[in-house]
């Protein structure tokens, strides 16, 4: 039984150390992202993480993004511009209960390959 509880909470903490989608209204308003084949990992010539905050429209499409400097440990433009592109193809769930534009902060990690 112990072994058991230990390997599902061993999970449990894989799957959330692997989620990329962080805070904002879009998760606090339960939606979700679409792209379920997305693997928010980038490869580069260094490691590190990219913030960038989404706004994203009743139709669950990405219309604006930021990023976020201060949690961010990337700090070439060009590798953050990957961070952004690939941010902009993101869709989460369309609904008309939903606030006209919502925010969330995503993080993208950059692996040496």
């Amino acid at each position: 039984m112990k072994k058991t509880l230990l390997l599902a909470i061993a999970l449990f903490s894989y799957f959330q150390a692997d989620s990329q989608v962080l805070t904002g209204t879009l998760v606090d308003s339960g939606r979700k992202l679409l792209n379920t084949e997305e693997k928010f990992t980038i490869p580069n010539a260094a490691e590190g993480t990219v913030v960038v905050e989404l706004s994203v429209n009743r139709e669950g499409k990405v219309t604006g993004t930021k990023i976020i400097g201060e949690q961010s440990t990337i700090k070439s433009t060009p590798s953050r511009m990957k961070a952004e592109n690939a941010a902009k193809k993101l869709t989460f769930t369309a609904g008309t209960r939903y606030a006209p534009f919502e925010h969330v902060r995503v993080k993208y990690s950059y692996i040496v390959q």
